[in-house]
């Protein structure tokens, strides 16, 4: 009794391995895997990733927010569910590998039979039986243009040859398998320990971190050598003026390490620089202003100098406030150039004010009754911005796509060909010709008709 559940346990179990295995190499499982990662591409292309939360809420909403970031949605590349896709399509190709690798083993390895029985010309699809006045030594001169090596068995009644090629043609649709999957692994790795920051850097600048983006806020993060903006061109094509065309951004950096310069090298749009892993592409450029005001407190004799770029918060001497320039304008109502500045005071709302160029009625702002601004310098300086990326598993991605090419030349170019010509010993009996191809049939029967003719003249 007991040895009978044992055996019907067993039963089931390999009852349910067997539904399994069922489902992961179903052809259908890998059309609608290919088919819900296309739309989910598209859906990664439609929602931007990776912006502000703000940026969202103003496109969407907020319910609709939710209902995304919930869903991962706004980073879905890095989802643990789109790992899990991936990882679903790379257990499919496995199992579809291997339910017909046995087959295909045989077929490539297996010693082939060469005599030409009844049977196994039922089921070759290309027969021709013709008369020919040529010698069997004739014959095979003929099949070695097609085939390099063709093997010969006599029997007491025929002479037949055998002419095959193409047999590791069969092996292209798991090279492309194999190449999928070296792919997803070398994404993988790449999602896993690589990442894209960016970085603004001013002409004459260097800079030792880069920032990565999550959401509202900048993350630095040091990249343990030092780069140096040298330079910063636009090109613009030759046309009449007053139309200019951008032709190409350059940036020249330096890459420095233990106060040595390493690196010197010039980028421009889809052509960076690569140093310990690192690749920095040329992705944005702009303009910044950085002030000089004269500051002094009522009272002091001396004035001082407070410097700093448009929108960055400039502590005050001796105080817990800080300012913060919030625009800098040319022309103000032909009163010449001003900035917009913002007082901080703890307790208290900002005061806005507008500092000229040269005072306010030939004197210094007066802020609070007690707060002089003077607005003595505005610098203009470009800077480039950088995108910064770490990529550690794009060589293997690389090697992946070249395997895949490799794999579809032998699927699509080549197929596995195979001729027999059964020659009777006897005068004046026909002689068979047959052959078959896995692949491009059409291709192959006008070789298999020329063969034919040439053997008949």
């Amino acid at each position: 009794m007991g040895k009978n559940n044992s055996k019907a346990t067993g039963k089931k179990d390999e009852g349910i391995l067997s539904l399994f295995y069922d489902f992961f190499r179903s052809i259908k499982l890998t059309i609608f895997l290919l088919i819900f990662l296309a739309i989910l591409s598209i859906i990664g292309t439609i929602i931007p990733q990776n912006a502000s939360r703000m940026e969202y809420i103003q496109r969407y909403g907020s319910n609709l927010y939710n209902l995304f970031n919930f869903f991962d949605l706004f980073d879905m590349y890095h989802s643990w569910w789109f790992s899990g896709i991936l990882l679903l399509l790379s257990i499919n190709l496995i199992s579809c590998s291997i339910h017909r690798l046995p087959s295909l083993w045989n077929q490539i390895f297996r010693e082939r039979e060469i005599v030409l029985k009844d049977s196994l010309i039922q089921t070759l699809p290309f027969i021709a039986k013709i008369r020919s006045e040529k010698k069997a030594e004739e014959i095979l001169t003929h099949l070695r243009k097609w085939f390099r090596k063709p093997k010969q068995l006599d029997s007491p009644s025929f002479i037949t040859f055998y002419g095959e090629k193409g047999r590791f043609s069969r092996l292209g649709v798991y090279i492309t398998h194999l190449s999928v999957l070296i792919i997803l692994i070398g994404s993988l790795i790449g999602s896993i320990f690589g990442f894209r920051g960016f970085v603004n850097i001013f002409e004459g600048e260097t800079v030792n971190q880069i920032y990565l983006r999550e959401g509202d806020r900048d993350i630095p993060k040091p990249i343990h050598f030092s780069v140096r903006c040298d330079e910063f061109n636009i090109l613009y094509y030759d046309l009449p003026q007053p139309e200019k065309h951008v032709k190409d951004y350059l940036s020249v950096l330096t890459i420095i390490e233990n106060e040595r310069e390493i690196l010197k090298k010039t980028i421009k749009v889809n052509h960076p620089l690569h140093y310990k892993g690192l690749s920095f592409y040329q992705s944005s450029y702009g303009s910044a202003h950085q002030i000089t005001l004269g500051f002094q407190k009522k009272g002091d004799k001396e004035k001082r100098v407070l410097k700093g770029w448009e929108g960055e918060n400039i502590p005050l001497p001796q105080s817990n406030a800080f300012i913060r320039v919030l625009r800098y304008v040319p022309e103000i109502h032909h009163f010449g150039e001003g900035i917009q500045i913002a007082l901080f005071k703890m307790g208290q709302e900002p005061k806005v004010f507008w500092v000229l160029k040269g005072g306010t009625k030939g004197g210094p702002k007066e802020v609070d009754g007690e707060l002089l601004f003077t607005l003595e310098n505005v610098t203009t300086k470009e800077y480039t911005g950088l995108q910064v990326t770490k990529d550690p598993g794009v060589w293997i991605v690389w090697v992946g796509c070249g395997l895949m090419i490799f794999g579809l030349i032998l699927s699509f170019f080549f197929s596995h060909q195979r001729v027999w010509i059964r020659i009777p010993k006897k005068s004046g009996e026909e002689i068979l010709l047959a052959g078959t191809a896995n692949k491009n049939r059409i291709g192959f029967e006008k070789k298999f008709d020329q063969l034919t003719k040439s053997l008949m003249t």
